[in-house]
């Protein structure tokens, strides 16, 4: 009992240190946490206490955003301790693909039929990497398990699965990341266009490219598009409440942006022209 308390403690241990293994846990529990959402929603990545989640629409996130105190609750309780604190979430491509549909079934049984044979090289390795744990029946079940995993591995790899360059998880999206990490990554990439939009809403293309390696040129749209349509519902939502001031100054923003126009003077009649266009849509609903 002792040694099996012991292996409990490190677990628990371990994923009070390791991000990886508490985002790990929080996709394989996602069904629970976000119900019968979760097929049009992804866990990505925790940073910060702040969980990172990408959602197939606008409008599936706004419903998750209302209940998202639920998911910290259901998540912290899963984790036992308060490790997220909050939820944010992004729309972009869920990787359906690879997690909720009939081809990984087809795929596993496909791996089941391929033979994978283990080298002695290979055993020797798996025995070694137990040789530490003191109780016999608990050595005997990981190794066993560990013997497994890396029969399923190689029997993946042989029917084309790969592993991904960046979390090393076995998938078959064409590109060297798996779909959960290629979500990471152009959210971090999206970040760092709009924190420089922010900073100076003149930022060109080849302004960006020396701050993101590789930018596209697409890529750059959509996040100016994006930039736009946030800094239009933030100033709607301020005439909305009768900061025509705040409103204003949002719009300002919104041509600096838009057209790259310089002269102040034009920029402020643009805005002062949208936000009584604005008004009219507003009371025309």
């Amino acid at each position: 009992m002792k040694n099996m308390t012991s292996v409990k403690e490190i677990i628990e241990e371990a994923v009070i240190k390791s991000k990886k293994l508490k985002e790990a846990m929080i996709r394989a529990k996602w069904k629970e946490i976000a119900e019968g959402l979760f097929f049009k929603s992804s866990p990505l990545y925790i940073r910060e206490g702040v969980l990172y989640v990408m959602v197939e629409s606008s409008v599936l996130l706004q419903h998750m955003y209302m209940n998202k105190n639920k998911y910290i609750k259901k998540i912290n309780e899963m984790l036992k301790g308060d490790y997220i604190s909050e939820i944010v979430l992004k729309v972009g491509k869920i990787p359906i693909e690879e997690y909720f549909n009939g081809n990984l079934d087809r795929d596993s049984e496909k791996a089941d039929e391929v033979e994978a044979a283990l080298s002695s090289d290979e055993y020797k390795e798996l025995q070694k990497s137990v040789e530490n744990i003191e109780n016999k029946q608990i050595k005997d079940k990981v190794l066993s398990l560990k013997i497994q995993s890396l029969k399923r591995e190689k029997s993946l790899r042989k029917i084309g699965y790969k592993y991904c360059s960046e979390c090393g998880i076995l998938h078959k999206n064409p590109k060297d990341l798996c779909t959960v990490c290629e979500n990471k990554n152009h959210m971090r990439r999206e970040e760092i266009l709009l924190k420089l939009f922010r900073e100076n809403p003149y930022t060109s293309l080849e302004g960006a490219e020396k701050f993101i390696e590789g930018l596209s040129k697409e890529e750059y749209d959509k996040g100016k598009e994006k930039k736009l349509d946030k800094i239009y519902k933030r100033s709607e939502f301020a005439i909305k409440d009768g900061s025509i001031e705040a409103a204003h100054t949002e719009l300002m923003e919104y041509f600096k942006l838009e057209t790259g126009e310089r002269d102040i003077k034009r920029i402020a009649e643009k805005a002062d022209n949208l936000i009584e266009l604005i008004k009219e849509k507003l009371q025309r609903r």
